[in-house]
């Protein structure tokens, strides 16, 4: 019988199996990696889409927030004499958690077009400091779920922030120099005296603020906004900014709106004493065209006395203004102020007691002689001189500031809170998400 020939094996004849298994494998792995890599995507694009969401409202809180501090701002320098923030409602039983203000509310500050945002309580004050806060709620329009929060908390601050401020420049001179005192804790003395007598300007010139002789500065030296210290705040001779002052550039530009005259007031005829004559104000308002008082005259101020002058204002020779204790004079001057011989005397022990505020068309205040000053003095308009060896315990504010002779002068911290608002000082600012 005839053989017939073994046919050989193909060595993966009995695998055909097995590959059909491995690429069905194969078709699960990558059908798992697609579902895994959906899976991830779509986690993607939907934190994605939760961070665009988050980041809207973040933005909208924080554009709220700066919303509101600008209007206030504006209100502020549009009107500096009658603008207020509003008054609080205190809860004497819940002396921590004050009420909402009546005045600012959501409707003041409506969020401009393209813009979500609102306010939650817009603006608590805390009595004992004087610190307001703010909390402005952003949302994004088109996820109603996503909500940001951005509280901050600010002071007010008055127009009388320095101790020495010139709008366009500051030179002091011979052996003056600024220091600080708060009056509220007593009389000034060097021993307990602050390093808070900062002299600024708006100006970012060289030698903006300018010191020479032995002039002294303890406090810091602050040009404009953008401009620079180094060159801005010159020195020779003795002349320094004492440590921890520093020389600095300010964040923003002091605003410098003059006081405008109210109006109203009792008329009376300019208050002119001479010789050895004495005369006396009673508590009141009054319009008058000007004061002159000259020889040994002495003007005496009794009670609360608010003075609109439309003409000028001398105190010359041995002649006396005298704020006794217990008065106030608060003095709104059209034209030129010139202190000298005994000058005005506050015999209360608050530089507040005697506010000076120069209109648009008070040009010159000068103050000279051996006389010691205690007042704070606003002229915006006007190129201020002091000379002599008299010390003044307040503030100084004006155009131009020229300080020379040997007489200090004593920033009194106390002022802060004193006149009209002219701005805001950030405290804390905190996101709550």
């Amino acid at each position: 019988m005839e053989e017939k020939p073994v046919q050989a094996k193909h060595p993966f004849q009995n695998d055909r199996g097995a590959a059909l298994v491995i690429a069905l494998m194969f078709v699960g792995i990558l059908a798992m990696l697609g579902t895994t890599a959906i899976v991830l995507t779509t986690t993607d694009i939907q934190i994605g889409a939760n961070y665009k969401a988050s980041s809207s409202a973040f933005y909208n809180a924080d554009a709220g927030l700066n919303f509101a501090i600008a209007k206030i701002k504006a209100g502020l320098k549009a009107n500096p004499q009658t603008f207020q923030l509003p008054t609080v409602l205190w809860d004497p039983a819940n002396p921590t958690t004050p009420n909402s203000f009546t005045v600012l509310t959501s409707a003041a500050f409506a969020a401009p077009s393209g813009f979500a945002f609102s306010y939650e309580a817009p603006g608590l004050i805390m009595p004992s400091n004087n610190v307001y806060s703010f909390t402005a709620i952003g949302n994004d329009p088109n996820d109603p779920q996503a909500r940001a929060v951005i509280t901050a908390t600010f002071s007010p601050v008055g127009v009388f922030n320095y101790g020495i401020f010139g709008d366009l420049g500051v030179t002091l001179s011979g052996n003056g120099k600024t220091d600080s005192y708060n009056s509220s804790d007593g009389p000034y003395t060097w021993a307990t005296h602050n390093t808070e007598g900062d002299v600024g300007t708006n100006a970012i010139t060289a030698g903006a603020i300018s010191l020479s002789g032995n002039a002294k500065i303890y406090g810091d030296a602050m040009v404009g906004a953008g401009g620079n210290p180094a060159t801005g705040v010159t020195t020779s001779g003795n002349a320094a900014v004492v440590t921890p002052g520093q020389k600095l550039a300010a964040d923003e530009s002091k605003d410098m709106t003059p006081m405008s005259d109210p109006g109203g007031g009792t008329n009376i005829p300019a208050w002119n004493i001479s010789g050895n004559n004495n005369d006396t104000l009673t508590a009141g308002t009054y319009r008058l065209a000007g004061i002159n008082i000259s020889g040994n005259a002495i003007g005496t101020i009794s009670g609360d006395v608010t003075l609109y002058v439309t003409g000028n204002i001398s105190i010359s020779g041995n002649g006396r203004l005298i704020i006794p204790a217990g008065s106030s004079l608060t003095i709104y001057a059209s034209g030129s102020v010139s202190i000298s011989g005994n000058g005005i005397s506050n015999n209360t022990s608050y530089p507040s007691n005697l506010q000076i505020y120069g209109t648009s068309t008070c040009n010159s205040v000068s103050i000279s002689g051996n006389g010691d000053l205690s007042g704070a003095i606003y002229a915006p308009s006007a190129n201020v001189s002091v000379t002599g060896n008299g010390d003044i315990y307040g503030a100084v504010i004006g155009q131009r500031i020229g300080i020379s002779g040997n007489g200090d002068v004593h920033y009194d911290e106390a002022l802060q809170n004193v006149g009209p608002v002219s701005g805001l000082k950030l405290l804390s600012w905190r996101h709550n998400t």
